[in-house]
């Protein structure tokens, strides 16, 4: 399973044809996750009733890690545990990287801090 980030599903909503295509094979295919703190930022960003509209679509059909009362406070103290603060990766990338650690799972990113900090064993390769 992979969880994509914020940054290849705006890519992806943008018809980016470096993303659009490889996002919807693995869609098609269910490998695709979430989690809450990645449409959050996507709704945070939106402009439009239209906007809102498609990503709450995808929100409603795609499965999901779980993200229970208390996941916030586990990631920030994962992320100062792992010195992330001093490494400039704020508690949302801190969230995804816990969420992608736990879960064994990709995460699919355009995030240099994460690319540049997370195992590669657990980055996803399009």
């Amino acid at each position: 399973m992979i969880l994509v980030d914020s940054t290849i599903w705006i890519e992806f909503l943008r018809s980016n044809p470096d993303y659009a295509k490889e996002m919807e094979g693995l869609m098609e295919a269910r490998e695709v996750i979430t989690i809450e703190p990645v449409f959050a930022e996507l709704l945070y960003g939106c402009r439009t009733v239209k906007d809102r509209s498609k990503i709450l679509s995808y929100w409603k059909v795609l499965p999901r890690l779980d993200f229970s009362q208390g996941s916030i406070i586990e990631a920030a103290t994962y992320a100062n545990i792992t010195n992330f603060h001093n490494l400039g990766i704020g508690l949302i990338d801190s969230i995804l990287i816990k969420a992608t650690v736990e879960n064994k799972c990709l995460i699919w990113t355009l995030d240099k801090k994460i690319l540049n900090n997370l195992d590669k064993q657990f980055l996803y390769k399009s």
